[in-house]
């Protein structure tokens, strides 16, 4: 995609915009764009959405009709400078404020000038240069008493100071006073620090219900998805969006009705009753207003490509059809018939006509279940996909999908690349996310994987499916699973969440996944075809995709859980035993108390407490190592916090001296030399199997002697 700009114009101070202005003067736009959709300096309304790339957006304007009319002429102002004005960087700096703002983000900006706007003219401000440096005090003690969050107060503040360093930019009566506003004091100090919990506030989605939401899912992938690829290919020329297989004799037939010709439909009536016949299906019905079944007119209309009325009131048309001798069954079925299984039976008896825009957004929604939470991607990146977004690697054999990002695509300057960046590395995929790509471009023919509507999917011709129609896919998606597990007694349906499913508690979700299950990481590794280094640097691709911060913060909390129920065990005279017992219990009962309570504000700030001594325990198979780099014998990988090593607890060594057995760990072990006892009274073993199978049982037995043996 490349970018174009109709117009580059230098913006200096004294250089003010007329009404015949363009709003994205200096800004980037989506190719295509016609001049009809820029919006004007003038104009109270500016269409934004020429600027903005990201497919999945809505349309953005601003509506400065909510500004108070005397502050109007200056918001636009201090917003086109905003949008437009080539100085913006070194002006931010006047501010010790980096970055110009995207164009997406005008919409919040306005909103929150709006609220200093609003102020001065509530206090009857004739103009910005009114204001004084005490009046900026009076404005920041309002700040500080307003019902509002803390953000969302530094972030007026912050408006304020960027209206600043526009200073002289904006014309003299849009003038602050020269000083910066207070002092230049940060928002920390004029406000304090924030008092709410800083860690990720997003809620993940219960295990129970992520479960059987991805089961489903995987169902519709890849059992039903042929059926409704059908569904959907003959559904399509129905809704009318290319001409039927009767769309052309369907409109002669209409033309000879109005001229007064009748009958010419005929052949047409009995070729499909003929069709009908061969496939053996019922003719569609409906109930009529007397309450008796009749033809359903209108979807025999859609068969013929004529009106329904027409068919029905001329030419002998409905005494054909009864005379078809064909039973009349109550619904508009489609010729499609179920192929997919369910524990050993059809999942669907007949699909009908109404039905298949439904099904086929369940489709749909399915294979973006499966392709953004099993990649961890984000929503936006998912939906911005493209159709040939899937492909095998030669040199891995793996899946890989290749997309775009806008979280930290910047160009050589800093400045944020509004069209965005291709990932320098694709999304590592499993083999049924590909699968899901392949059933979701079947479904329609746009360029964008996830277009608005697949019926009409050129609807928004180069858009895709914003956040919001998703969300209410993914609800609607649960819904519709229950209520057909409801209707056919069936026991697996999809547990409801307390809180709305949105797509983005996918990636919250699946670090919590992988980091919680026994063994997650090494699940996750085989899953997604990641050697372990892959698995541990950089989960889904690199660290641009901000995934291992989602991991680290998942395994804080884990850790943090772990040690709570260790201490718990102690406190109630938990036996451990081996050579690192001591510091076992010292750093369970240290760890409890040093982080009970602790706040985590950042990633890094996550992977820096995990690198704690503290909370370097981690359960084994049968162990438990209580980690020490210097003294351990195992292969040490790279860990998700970079400046430090973590275990490989499948490469566990017997003499190591950083390992506890635990009373868990010790009943693993009984469990496993039960077995081997097994195979070591069984005369027909192998001699081999046999020595080293009776070794082992022999080490496993004093280990779990010398845990009982009670302490001298």
């Amino acid at each position: 995609m490349t970018s174009q700009a109709f117009v580059r114009v230098a913006v200096k101070p004294g250089m003010l915009p007329d009404a015949d202005s363009p709003v994205l003067l200096n800004r980037d736009i989506r190719p295509g764009t016609s001049r009809a959709e820029m919006s004007i300096f003038g104009d109270d309304r500016w269409n934004l959405s020429p600027a903005i790339f990201e497919n999945h957006l809505n349309a953005v304007s601003l509506n400065f009709q909510l500004v108070p009319e005397r502050f109007r002429h200056f918001a636009k102002v201090y917003i086109w400078l905003e949008l437009n004005c080539d100085e913006g960087q070194v002006i931010l700096r006047r501010a010790s404020i980096e970055g110009l703002l995207a164009v997406y983000t005008m919409v919040s900006q306005l909103r929150i000038a709006r609220t200093f706007l609003t102020w001065l003219d509530e206090r009857g401000f004739p103009t910005v240069s009114a204001v004084t440096p005490e009046d900026l005090g009076h404005f920041l003690e309002s700040v500080q008493d307003a019902e509002m969050t803390h953000d969302h107060r530094c972030n007026v503040l912050q408006a304020v100071r960027r209206i600043w360093a526009f200073r002289d930019m904006l014309p003299p009566d849009g003038r602050l006073p020269e000083m910066p506003p207070w002092g230049g004091k940060d928002s920390r100090i004029l406000l304090g620090k924030s008092d709410r919990r800083a860690e990720n506030r997003t809620p993940r989605i219960p295990e129970a219900t992520m479960a059987m939401t991805l089961f489903w899912a995987l169902r519709f992938v890849q059992d039903f998805g042929d059926d409704l690829v059908a569904v959907m290919d003959e559904a399509r020329p129905l809704a009318g969006l290319h001409p039927g297989r009767f769309s052309q004799r369907g409109r002669t037939a209409l033309r000879d009705l109005r001229t007064g010709g009748r009958g010419s439909l005929a052949p047409h009536v009995d070729a499909l009753i003929a069709e009908f016949r061969r496939a053996g299906r019922p003719l569609p019905g409906r109930i009529g207003a007397d309450g008796a079944l009749e033809l359903d007119w209108p979807y025999l209309g859609k068969l013929l490509d004529c009106t329904s009325n027409g068919l029905k009131n001329h030419g002998g048309h409905d005494q054909r059809f009864r005379a078809s001798g064909l039973p009349i069954a109550l619904g508009d079925f489609l010729a499609v018939q179920p192929t997919g299984q369910l524990d050993g039976k059809p999942w669907m008896e007949r699909f009908r006509n109404r039905e298949a825009r439904t099904l086929t957004r369940m489709l749909s929604t399915a294979c973006f279940i499966v392709i953004c939470y099993l990649t961890g991607m984000r929503p936006g990146e998912a939906l911005n996909l493209r159709r040939g977004c899937a492909s095998r690697s030669k040199a891995t054999q793996l899946w890989e999908i290749k997309g775009l990002k806008w979280k930290g695509a910047v160009d050589e300057n800093g400045a944020k690349i509004p069209e965005g960046q291709h990932r320098d590395d694709p999304w590592i995929a499993a083999e049924v996310v590909a699968l899901a790509v392949s059933v979701q471009e079947r479904l329609h023919d746009a360029d964008m994987l996830f277009p608005p509507s697949l019926l009409i999917p050129n609807q928004r011709k180069g858009k895709s499916r914003s956040f919001s129609p998703v969300n209410d896919d993914l609800n609607d998606f649960v819904a519709w699973v229950n209520t057909y597990c409801k209707e056919n007694g069936r026991n697996d349906a999809i547990p409801i969440d307390s809180h709305r499913i949105t797509a983005r508690r996918f990636r919250r979700t699946l670090a919590w996944f992988i980091c919680r299950r026994p063994r997650g990481l090494v699940a996750a590794a085989i899953q997604y075809g990641h050697l372990q280094v892959q698995i541990t640097q950089g989960y889904a691709g690199t660290y641009a995709s901000g995934f291992p911060d989602d991991m680290a913060f998942e395994r804080w909390l884990a850790r943090l859980d772990e040690l709570e129920e260790a201490d718990r065990r102690l406190k109630n005279d938990e036996k451990v035993s081996g050579p690192a017992a001591d510091a076992y219990r010292s750093r369970v009962t240290g760890g409890c108390q040093k982080f009970a309570g602790r706040i985590l504000r950042t990633g890094k700030e996550a992977r820096h407490v995990m690198a704690n001594p503290s909370l370097q325990i981690y359960p084994g198979k049968g162990m438990t190592c209580v980690f020490a780099a210097a003294t351990a014998l195992c292969e040490l990988s790279p860990g998700l916090d970079d400046a430090r090593y973590t275990p490989d607890v499948d490469d566990c060594r017997p003499g190591c001296l950083n390992i506890v057995r635990t009373e868990e760990n010790i009943d693993e072990l009984r469990a496993e030399a039960d077995r081997l006892r097994v195979t070591v009274d069984d005369e027909a073993s192998p001699p081999i199997r046999l020595r080293r199978e009776r070794q082992r049982l022999t080490h496993l037995e004093k280990i779990i002697d010398d845990h009982t043996r009670p302490s001298a």
